[in-house]
Protein backbone atom coordinates (compact mmCIF):
# COMPACT_ATOMS: atom_id res chain seq x y z
CA UNK A 1 0.00 0.00 0.00
CA UNK A 2 1.46 3.30 -1.33
CA UNK A 3 1.42 6.02 1.81
CA UNK A 4 1.24 9.83 1.20
CA UNK A 5 4.46 12.36 2.23
CA UNK A 6 3.00 14.98 4.58
CA UNK A 7 5.57 17.61 5.57
CA UNK A 8 5.75 19.37 9.36
CA UNK A 9 8.36 22.58 9.71
CA UNK A 10 9.43 23.36 12.75
CA UNK A 11 12.53 25.98 13.34
CA UNK A 12 15.38 23.82 12.57
CA UNK A 13 17.58 22.39 9.32
CA UNK A 14 18.05 19.30 9.99
CA UNK A 15 15.44 17.16 7.91
CA UNK A 16 13.87 13.50 9.64
CA UNK A 17 11.72 11.66 7.07
CA UNK A 18 9.20 8.61 7.83
CA UNK A 19 7.52 6.86 5.02
CA UNK A 20 4.32 9.25 6.72
CA UNK A 21 5.56 12.41 7.66
CA UNK A 22 8.70 14.82 6.82
CA UNK A 23 9.65 16.63 10.15
CA UNK A 24 12.46 19.71 9.91
CA UNK A 25 14.73 19.62 12.40
CA UNK A 26 18.32 20.95 12.93
CA UNK A 27 21.18 20.85 11.20
CA UNK A 28 23.84 23.92 10.79
CA UNK A 29 23.33 26.16 7.62
CA UNK A 30 23.97 22.74 5.31
CA UNK A 31 21.65 20.76 3.58
CA UNK A 32 21.30 17.49 5.32
CA UNK A 33 19.03 15.09 7.06
CA UNK A 34 18.16 12.37 8.95
CA UNK A 35 16.26 9.42 7.17
CA UNK A 36 13.94 7.06 9.87
CA UNK A 37 12.93 3.72 8.76
CA UNK A 38 10.47 3.80 11.24
CA UNK A 39 8.78 5.95 14.31
CA UNK A 40 10.65 3.60 16.48
CA UNK A 41 10.77 1.96 20.18
CA UNK A 42 11.63 4.02 23.33
CA UNK A 43 13.53 1.47 26.02
CA UNK A 44 13.58 2.29 29.55
CA UNK A 45 16.35 1.14 31.96
CA UNK A 46 13.87 -1.40 33.88
CA UNK A 47 12.96 -2.85 30.63
CA UNK A 48 9.49 -1.13 29.66
CA UNK A 49 8.51 -0.26 26.39
CA UNK A 50 6.69 2.75 24.98
CA UNK A 51 5.76 2.37 20.81
CA UNK A 52 6.14 5.73 18.82
CA UNK A 53 3.04 7.00 16.79
CA UNK A 54 5.27 10.05 15.82
CA UNK A 55 9.48 10.29 14.72
CA UNK A 56 8.82 13.73 16.67
CA UNK A 57 10.81 13.67 20.15
CA UNK A 58 11.19 17.05 21.91
CA UNK A 59 13.37 17.54 24.56
CA UNK A 60 11.55 19.95 28.00
CA UNK A 61 14.83 19.99 29.96
CA UNK A 62 15.20 16.91 31.74
CA UNK A 63 12.06 15.13 29.92
CA UNK A 64 11.50 13.98 26.81
CA UNK A 65 8.06 14.61 25.00
CA UNK A 66 6.93 11.46 22.38
CA UNK A 67 3.67 11.32 20.95
CA UNK A 68 1.17 7.83 21.00
CA UNK A 69 -1.00 9.45 18.34
CA UNK A 70 -0.56 11.21 15.46
CA UNK A 71 -0.39 15.18 16.28
CA UNK A 72 -0.52 17.68 12.91
CA UNK A 73 -0.32 21.28 14.62
CA UNK A 74 -2.24 24.16 12.59
CA UNK A 75 -1.12 27.67 12.78
CA UNK A 76 -3.54 29.68 15.23
CA UNK A 77 -4.34 33.14 14.10
CA UNK A 78 -4.16 36.15 16.50
CA UNK A 79 -4.31 33.15 19.69
CA UNK A 80 -7.56 31.99 18.44
CA UNK A 81 -7.65 28.32 18.66
CA UNK A 82 -4.41 27.98 20.83
CA UNK A 83 -5.74 26.39 23.78
CA UNK A 84 -7.76 23.59 22.01
CA UNK A 85 -4.30 23.17 20.10
CA UNK A 86 -2.53 22.94 23.62
CA UNK A 87 -4.82 20.52 24.82
CA UNK A 88 -4.47 18.32 21.57
CA UNK A 89 -1.11 18.11 22.04
CA UNK A 90 -0.68 17.50 25.39
CA UNK A 91 -3.41 14.87 25.12
CA UNK A 92 -1.55 13.04 22.70
CA UNK A 93 1.83 13.17 23.56
CA UNK A 94 3.50 11.81 26.97
CA UNK A 95 6.46 12.97 28.60
CA UNK A 96 9.44 10.74 29.76
CA UNK A 97 12.14 11.18 32.47
CA UNK A 98 14.92 11.32 30.17
CA UNK A 99 17.83 9.42 33.36
CA UNK A 100 15.71 6.62 32.85
CA UNK A 101 15.39 5.75 29.12
CA UNK A 102 18.06 3.50 28.03
CA UNK A 103 17.60 4.27 24.25
CA UNK A 104 15.28 4.94 21.13
CA UNK A 105 14.83 1.58 19.09
CA UNK A 106 15.12 3.50 15.41
CA UNK A 107 17.38 2.35 12.18
CA UNK A 108 17.84 4.88 9.82
CA UNK A 109 20.34 6.87 8.14
CA UNK A 110 22.12 10.19 7.83
CA UNK A 111 22.41 12.08 4.23
CA UNK A 112 23.97 14.89 3.65
CA UNK A 113 22.08 16.30 0.00
CA UNK A 114 20.89 12.81 -1.48
CA UNK A 115 23.54 11.19 -0.02
CA UNK A 116 23.42 8.42 2.00
CA UNK A 117 26.89 8.91 4.61
CA UNK A 118 25.47 7.23 7.60
CA UNK A 119 23.39 4.40 8.97
CA UNK A 120 22.11 4.33 12.16
CA UNK A 121 20.10 1.57 14.53
CA UNK A 122 18.80 3.66 17.72
CA UNK A 123 19.37 7.03 19.64
CA UNK A 124 20.74 7.98 23.12
CA UNK A 125 20.23 10.91 25.07
CA UNK A 126 23.59 12.06 27.25
CA UNK A 127 23.39 15.39 29.40
CA UNK A 128 26.86 17.09 28.34
CA UNK A 129 26.95 20.45 30.78
CA UNK A 130 23.64 20.06 32.25
CA UNK A 131 21.45 20.00 28.64
CA UNK A 132 20.61 16.69 27.31
CA UNK A 133 22.18 16.15 23.59
CA UNK A 134 20.79 13.50 20.67
CA UNK A 135 23.22 11.13 19.83
CA UNK A 136 22.44 8.35 16.89
CA UNK A 137 24.30 5.02 17.54
CA UNK A 138 26.42 3.82 14.60
CA UNK A 139 27.60 0.52 17.02
CA UNK A 140 26.53 -0.69 20.17
CA UNK A 141 27.99 -1.89 22.84
CA UNK A 142 29.61 -1.59 26.69
CA UNK A 143 31.34 0.83 24.20
CA UNK A 144 29.91 2.58 21.46
CA UNK A 145 30.33 4.94 18.47
CA UNK A 146 28.16 7.68 18.20
CA UNK A 147 27.53 10.67 15.75
CA UNK A 148 25.91 14.24 16.35
CA UNK A 149 25.01 16.80 14.10
CA UNK A 150 27.04 19.81 14.96
CA UNK A 151 26.39 23.76 14.35
CA UNK A 152 28.43 26.01 12.65
CA UNK A 153 31.04 25.35 10.24
CA UNK A 154 30.93 21.24 11.05
CA UNK A 155 28.36 19.19 9.80
CA UNK A 156 28.49 16.46 12.04
CA UNK A 157 31.24 14.43 14.47
CA UNK A 158 32.33 11.24 15.64
CA UNK A 159 32.30 10.20 19.20
CA UNK A 160 33.04 7.39 21.46
CA UNK A 161 31.88 6.40 24.90
CA UNK A 162 32.07 3.28 27.41
CA UNK A 163 29.42 2.74 29.98
CA UNK A 164 28.20 6.42 31.49
CA UNK A 165 30.62 8.42 30.67
CA UNK A 166 31.26 11.69 28.96
CA UNK A 167 31.48 11.01 24.86
CA UNK A 168 34.62 11.35 23.60
CA UNK A 169 34.72 13.55 20.23
CA UNK A 170 37.23 11.26 17.79
CA UNK A 171 36.88 13.74 14.42
CA UNK A 172 34.48 16.54 13.09
CA UNK A 173 33.29 15.77 9.59
CA UNK A 174 33.62 19.46 7.03
CA UNK A 175 35.27 21.98 8.98
CA UNK A 176 38.12 21.39 5.84
CA UNK A 177 40.89 20.45 8.97
CA UNK A 178 41.62 16.99 7.90
CA UNK A 179 41.07 13.40 9.76
CA UNK A 180 42.10 13.39 13.45
CA UNK A 181 40.30 10.09 14.45
CA UNK A 182 43.40 8.26 14.13
CA UNK A 183 45.13 10.10 16.52
CA UNK A 184 42.32 9.85 18.91
CA UNK A 185 41.85 6.79 18.48
CA UNK A 186 45.53 5.70 19.50
CA UNK A 187 44.89 8.36 22.25
CA UNK A 188 41.34 6.41 23.47
CA UNK A 189 42.09 3.26 23.10
CA UNK A 190 45.80 3.12 24.46
CA UNK A 191 45.40 0.48 26.65
CA UNK A 192 43.43 -1.93 24.26
CA UNK A 193 46.32 -3.85 22.46
CA UNK A 194 44.32 -5.89 20.08
CA UNK A 195 42.00 -1.82 19.46
CA UNK A 196 45.39 -0.17 18.74
CA UNK A 197 46.81 -2.89 16.40
CA UNK A 198 43.99 -2.30 14.19
CA UNK A 199 44.43 1.06 14.15
CA UNK A 200 48.20 0.62 13.05
CA UNK A 201 47.05 -1.29 10.11
CA UNK A 202 45.11 1.54 8.67
CA UNK A 203 42.59 2.83 10.11
CA UNK A 204 39.77 4.53 8.35
CA UNK A 205 36.68 6.38 8.95
CA UNK A 206 34.14 3.46 7.88
CA UNK A 207 36.01 1.24 9.80
CA UNK A 208 35.65 2.96 13.26
CA UNK A 209 32.43 0.53 13.83
CA UNK A 210 34.94 -2.51 13.39
CA UNK A 211 37.54 -0.91 15.95
CA UNK A 212 34.67 -0.56 18.25
CA UNK A 213 33.49 -4.24 17.92
CA UNK A 214 37.62 -5.41 18.83
CA UNK A 215 37.18 -3.23 21.92
CA UNK A 216 34.54 -4.33 23.06
CA UNK A 217 35.49 -8.15 22.10
CA UNK A 218 39.03 -7.58 24.22
CA UNK A 219 38.12 -4.81 26.30
CA UNK A 220 35.27 -4.00 27.86
CA UNK A 221 34.95 -5.04 31.70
Amino acid sequence: MNQQLTETKVPLFMTITTTRKLCTLALALLLSAITYAQYGVIEMNNGDQHEMASPELKIERDLLRYFIEEFKPKASVMGFGYKKLKKEYLEKSRLLNIADIKKVHVDGELLVGSRSVLNFNAVRYIKIKRRYREFYVLQDGECRLLVKPENGNALYSYFVQTGTEEPFKLHQVGTGFGAKFRKKSKKYFANCKPAMDYIEKGLKRETLPKLIDIFNANCAE
